[in-house]
């Protein structure tokens, strides 16, 4: 199909995403489902007109995709060139009736080569909230872009209302489309990378496999029985259940203070936290390897616009039992540099490195969690959801979401229910809150003198 529009290639962001699409039965694990809750009463025709405007200020929801010799490609239509009419309606009057519908719409996949990147429902919720609900193709949107497009939403929704100025208009995704192919074209070494992970797989012990629910998982137990450090990955995707807790802010507020006094980023503290809980909870782990999604935005521009900028990176995560808190920081710290610096470096191509260099199968993982850490602002007259998909490729993707104004973590546990049930969701959150606090008592304390609970 020829196309007359500038046609750009996926952006390695992009291609993490599309790569989970490529391996597995159930085309949905491309979705997000995402809502946004009011009290108020609001106009639903103003909240469409309102969503139209969003639509032609955030061109990633414009992006279309095209496969040129076999290789998929993406274009962005002009603002005049997409409009949603008739956005559906509904109104609940039990809350079994509206999950079941929202359920529903989970379970389609968004159909993302045919011009759905974004479909929209505006809900009457039974409790009389007003509710946009939105699926939304991953490989344009990540969590950050999702709150982005949601916060210009009701920014523009409340200057129609009050019929003032609209706020400023966000930044081009296409831009970051542009720079981010340019990096790789122009910073990025393959070699450089193959090398690198090469090396650093032959001087390090192979990592084991550290899930939440620990030795309570049948299934990892009996691999460990055979002398195995990783999990079987049963099929590519499996069922997933969704669980949300909270790290409150009196937790976390002593956190950040240490987060200054050490010049370390939350997201560094808060990760390594988590690694070394669930380290704690698998017989004193020394070496794991979980996965971060990393928010790669650094620039000014990249900040102020949606898209995908989502990133994963195998975090090699050592624990050595006699030093520090901190000294095992400061090492985490130093080898996720270099992790970064790489990024780029295809995520296949790493899988296929890592199981060969050490005595695992491609249908095994080492990966018991993965980790993201989301700063946002959260509108105080807003409630966020996000659902899981109800399929997920990994044991456990852990979505740390991080209100910038009231320090409060909402913690996303999207589980594979044949592995981990819901009591041991409570348990490794109980133990992560439990591990925070005891490293502001000490961050000095040696990591032999942590303690959780079994």
């Amino acid at each position: 199909m020829k196309i007359d529009r500038k046609l750009y290639e996926l952006t390695p962001s992009q291609n993490v995403i599309l790569l989970q699409t490529k391996y597995t039965l159930w085309p949905k694990v491309v979705n997000i489902v995402f809502s946004a809750s009011k009290k108020e009463d609001m106009d639903f025709d103003l909240l469409e007109k309102a969503f139209n405007l969003v639509v032609q200020r955030n061109d990633c929801l414009r992006i279309r995709f095209v496969k040129q010799k076999k290789q998929l490609m993406q274009y962005f239509l002009e603002e005049n060139e997409v409009t949603f009419e008739n956005i559906e309606r509904l109104s609940f009057d039990t809350k079994e009736e509206q999950e079941k519908f929202i359920d529903k719409v989970r379970s389609k996949a968004i159909k993302y080569m045919k011009g759905d990147q974004i479909i929209p429902y505006f809900i009457k919720t039974y409790d009389g909230q007003s509710m946009v609900l939105l699926k939304v193709n991953h490989i344009v949107l990540d969590i950050y872009g999702i709150d982005f497009i949601l916060n210009d939403l009701f920014k523009v929704y409340d200057a129609l209302v009050s019929n003032s100025e609209l706020p400023e208009k966000p930044g081009k995704y296409e831009d970051v489309v542009i720079e981010d192919l340019k990096r790789v074209q122009n910073e990025y070494s393959y070699n450089e990378c193959k090398e690198f992970f090469l090396d650093y797989f032959a001087t390090h012990e192979e990592p084991y496999y550290t899930g939440i629910a620990a030795e309570r998982d049948p299934i990892w137990m009996n691999q460990v029985k055979k002398n195995k450090r990783a999990q079987k990955m049963f099929f590519i995707n499996n069922d997933t259940v969704g669980y949300e807790r909270s790290v409150e802010p009196e937790v976390v507020e002593p956190v950040l203070e240490l987060c200054k006094e050490v010049n370390m980023s939350p997201t560094t503290i808060f990760f390594y936290a988590c690694s070394l809980t669930s380290a704690l909870m698998n017989n004193n782990t020394t070496s794991m390897l979980p996965l971060e999604l990393c928010n790669c935005r650094g620039t000014a521009l990249e900040k102020n616009c949606a898209g995908c900028k989502v990133q994963s990176v195998g975090s090699f995560t050592e624990v050595d039992y006699e030093k520090s808190f901190l000294d095992n920081l400061n090492a985490f710290y130093e080898t996720q540099t270099k992790l970064y610096r790489r990024y780029y470096f295809p995520d296949s191509d790493f899988e296929m490195l890592l199981h060969k260099t050490y005595p695992s199968s491609m249908l095994e993982t080492y990966y018991g969690i993965s980790f993201s850490f989301v700063p946002y602002i959260k509108r105080k007259d807003v409630e966020y959801c996000i659902y899981s998909n109800g399929k997920g490729a990994l044991p456990c993707y852990l979505v740390s979401l991080f209100d910038v104004e009231t320090n409060e973590i909402r913690m996303g546990y999207d589980v594979q229910s044949k592995i981990t049930k819901e009591e041991d969701v409570d348990r490794f959150h109980a133990n992560y809150i439990s591990i925070l606090k005891q490293i502001v008592e000490n961050p000095n304390r040696v990591i032999n003198d942590f303690k959780v609970g079994k």
